[in-house]
């Protein structure tokens, strides 16, 4: 079953607010049926009154949660013609149809819609926003970057060292699951890293995320290579990052 949104923004008070306006008042829109997510087929449906039943058109702009504008958010924009899914002409309910392809392609979670009722473009209506969210199957891995790690650690010298790395997820931080550390050299278990401010990190919740390595008692010398990754709460795997380091003494 399909997941809609609906509101419904008082047809009976919408009324009776204008039997004693002026004329030529702005229409307004009663109530809208939109998806709660991005899917396959994604209808909006506007319901509008305007009282002195002047022609009507109705906009729409689809906007990231970074603010940035999706130019191509509708493969049909709003219409009252019996056409293309709209159901029946001049009934006053506006149909749109999202472009779920190009939706699923924004690293987003979620998108802002701002629906516009006009006479025309002119003497424009209230504008009502909803949110959709992005697709739930069709999340954006993490990604890692900027893995800094020793490329020589003397035991005589150090009882630990550091290693940290940027994880970003395009759904936010919240979204990341953990961030392992894998010894290949050894064929060793994941190593959690944090992002905590505990244990070495040095500030929590900022995407940088730490492992404090202990060598004391000092491991066998020698190169070590070691594989960073990162996961999200969907399963999807980042990149993986890869640094060979020198244990000596």
């Amino acid at each position: 079953m399909r997941n809609f949104v609906w509101l419904f923004l008082g047809l009976l008070a919408a009324c009776g607010e204008f039997s004693n306006d002026p004329l030529n008042q702005p229409p307004v829109i009663l109530s809208l049926q939109a998806p709660a997510y991005v899917s396959a087929s994604d209808t909006i449906f506007v319901y509008t009154f305007d009282r002195e039943s002047d022609t009507l058109s109705v906009s729409a702009t689809v906007t990231m949660s970074s603010g940035s504008v999706v130019s191509s958010a509708f493969s049909k924009n709003f219409t009252d013609d019996g056409l293309n899914g709209d159901h029946a002409a001049y009934d006053g309910i506006f149909t749109a149809i999202l472009n779920s392809t190009a939706l699923q392609q924004q690293q987003t979670s979620e998108f802002n819609c701002s629906i516009t009722p006009s006479e025309r473009g002119k003497n424009s209506g209230e504008t009502i926003q909803i949110i959709i969210l992005q697709n739930p199957d069709n999340g954006h891995p993490p990604v890692i970057s900027n893995l800094v790690i020793p490329d020589t650690v003397y035991t005589s010298m150090a009882t630990e060292f550091k290693i940290t790395v940027q994880v970003s997820d395009p759904e936010g931080f919240s979204d990341i699951e953990s961030v392992t550390r894998v010894n290949v050299t050894l064929s060793g278990q994941p190593r959690p890293l944090n992002d905590d401010g505990l244990n070495g990190d040095a500030q929590a919740g900022d995407g940088i995320y730490t492992e404090t390595v202990s060598v004391n008692p000092p491991p066998a010398l020698g190169k070590y290579l070691f594989r960073i990754k990162a996961l999200d709460k969907s399963g999807l795997e980042s990149n993986s990052l890869e640094k060979e380091i020198v244990i000596t003494n």
